[in-house]
């Protein structure tokens, strides 16, 4: 488009400057959000949101590693035994807790859901326990 007078050059001008500060308006609130989405709280819960989503890889590897360690963690409960009864029963320990972690992953998910939820609302309890700081301490937590 070619300007050929004064007239259209600040019309020009003044739609460009409209322009301007549109993109400008928009460039600040996308960086609030970038900004909101890159804290600490926010990447963790995300991370932990995605991790147990049935279907994906993580959740079976999710599941395999909790079955893993409950069979190691048993292990070292147990201790060795010198036995073949011990032995035979140790191992039978171990793979019962291993499976048994395996299976129930869904339920052991909703309390660790459940636990991640009451550490994150933490705020609440300081302004149920002590409202007369509840300002002070609102500055202090976020």
């Amino acid at each position: 488009m070619k300007i050929n007078n004064k007239q259209e050059l600040e019309a020009r001008i003044i739609e460009f400057e409209k322009k301007k500060v549109i993109q400008e308006s928009l460039l600040v609130s996308q960086f609030h959000t970038t900004k909101e989405s890159l804290r600490p709280k926010n990447l963790i819960k995300k991370a932990f949101s995605n991790l147990g989503t049935p279907g994906t890889v993580a959740h079976t590897v999710l599941k395999a590693a909790g079955g893993l360690g409950m069979g190691l963690l048993t292990k070292q409960v147990l201790g060795k035994s010198n036995s073949l009864t011990g032995k035979l029963l140790n191992t039978a320990v171990e793979l019962t807790a291993g499976t048994g972690m395996y299976k129930n992953t869904d339920k052991l998910k909703a309390y660790g859901i459940a636990i991640y939820h009451n550490l994150f609302k933490i705020k609440n309890i300081f302004l149920i326990l002590k409202p007369d700081y509840s300002s002070k301490i609102k500055r202090l937590i976020t």
